[in-house]
């Protein structure tokens, strides 16, 4: 009963002659959506010891160093111009993300016709390039932490201060783990479902059964007949 409900609610969400794979795009608008509110003024960055400003956010990066922005930036003595470039460049590949993922959310709700966009779905080309984003900023946020670290650790050399990861960098690497997950539905699964078959495509011969049943010692009528006597 569970596979045969499996198998059904597979069927309604990708049937044969649909291009479409919904299940690949729910990925992705899971993966968008979690890079989105890693975007906004969820914690990246936590600072322990006597520091002004505790936590770091890459909201509070979309307007830093601009004229007129409500920042006192006495506060932030401890972020030089190397961590500003940093927590953009973070900011740019999380855009780079979202461009990917949402182009891979099209492509699975549209279903194109292409050779081309199908072989891009296919082999879930998007869905590659969305994980490569993050690792890279996976990759330069472990560079913020040492640069953090570094420049603390000049301004306050009597203070045992460590920094650590916020929620949103947890977030976005749960936005990875997403997207992989995405990944291997659409390499293995979309394409190679398990128990989609149809009833009149089943093997008439099971998995179960060995060569003792071709070798069945009587023959199968008429043959365990004896002919009739001879007559001239």
């Amino acid at each position: 009963m569970p596979r045969s409900f499996l198998t059904s609610a597979f069927q309604r969400l990708n049937p044969k002659d649909d291009d479409r794979n919904l299940i690949s795009a729910t990925f992705h608008m899971i993966t968008i959506t979690l890079i989105s509110m890693s975007l906004v003024d969820l914690t990246w960055f936590t600072m322990t010891g006597d520091v002004a400003v505790p936590n770091l956010s890459l909201g509070q990066f979309f307007w830093f160093g601009y004229a007129g922005a409500d920042i006192n930036y006495a506060d932030y003595d401890f972020i030089n111009s190397t961590i500003v470039n940093m927590m953009r460049t973070t900011i740019l590949l999380c855009f780079m993300a979202i461009i990917f993922s949402l182009a891979g959310f099209f492509l699975d709700i549209v279903g194109p016709k292409s050779i081309l966009y199908r072989m891009i779905r296919k082999y879930a080309v998007p869905g590659t390039c969305t994980v490569l984003w993050i690792m890279a900023i996976v990759s330069v946020s472990y560079y913020i932490v040492l640069l953090l670290e570094d420049s603390l650790a000049k301004l306050y050399s009597q203070t045992n201060i460590t920094v650590s990861y916020g929620y949103g960098f947890y977030l976005l690497a749960s936005a990875g783990g997403i997207a992989l997950v995405g990944i291997f539905y659409n390499l293995i699964l979309a394409h190679h479902p398990v128990g989609y078959y149809r009833d009149d495509d089943r093997c008439l011969i099971g998995f179960d059964d060995g060569l003792d049943t071709f070798n069945s010692p009587t023959p199968p009528p008429p043959y365990n007949v004896p002919p009739p006597p001879y007559t001239p």
